[in-house]
Formats: C-alpha cells, sequence, structure tokens
C-alpha cells in the first residue's frame, strides 16, 4: 500500500508541476514551444514502455497494447500493476496530453489524406 501512496504523490508533484508549467503562463514563449514540440515524443516512449510491459506481462496483452487503439491505456491503468508507471504517465497527460492530440491528430489526417490521394490515383 505504501507504494501506491508514494505514486499519487508522484502524481500530484509531477502532474502540477508539468500542468503549471504548461498552463500557468510561466514559461518564456521559446520554453513553452520546446514542451509543445517535444511533449508528444515522451508520451510516445511511454506508450512504447508500457507496450513492453504489456508483452512482459503476456503476448496477448502486448498484441492487444500494439493493435487496439488506447489499450494501453486501459492494460496500464485497469490491468497491471505498475502504479509509478502510471503517475508518471497520468503526469505528462496532465502537462502534454493536449499537445500530444493535436500533434498525432494532425500526423494521422495528414497520413489519411495521402493514402486517400494515392488510391484514387490507381494506386501506382
Amino acid at each position: 500500500m505504501q507504494r501506491v501512496g508514494l505514486s499519487w504523490l508522484v502524481f500530484v508533484i509531477l502532474g502540477g508541476a508539468l500542468g503549471y508549467l504548461r498552463y500557468g503562463d510561466f514559461l518564456e514563449p521559446d520554453e513553452l514551444a520546446l514542451m509543445i514540440k517535444y511533449g508528444p515524443y515522451a508520451l510516445l516512449i511511454v506508450h512504447i514502455i508500457i507496450v513492453v510491459a504489456a508483452f512482459n506481462d503476456s503476448v496477448f496483452q502486448g498484441i492487444l497494447c500494439l493493435l487496439i487503439p488506447f489499450y494501453s491505456f486501459y492494460y496500464l491503468f485497469i490491468v497491471s500493476d505498475l502504479f509509478m508507471l502510471r503517475a508518471i504517465t497520468g503526469a505528462l497527460i496532465v502537462g502534454s496530453g493536449l499537445d500530444a492530440y493535436h500533434f498525432y491528430h494532425t500526423v494521422i489526417t495528414q497520413g489519411s489524406d495521402r493514402i486517400q490521394k494515392w488510391i484514387e490515383s490507381g494506386a501506382s
């Protein structure tokens, strides 16, 4: 039970700090731009760590994390007992979740448009 309390403490401190840095009008514009730019990559690294942990748990869980969108979050917060990873992931979502959403939405939309144009051109 002690590790649960410690993970909550890490979440509150790290999440509060990242949320304040991102939305508190505390950073200079160039520092904020760096946070906005690299936040989605930090969440991608955490996602890879979650997938590796899921594969260590069972191959089936790892495959589900790879194939089903957002299953890695379900695995982390419901199935696994990786409390510290939960705290760090939650804190990163507080600080960079909205930026990551906008970044990956743009990437996926542009990729989908390219595939659609490729299909319309006769796939050549």
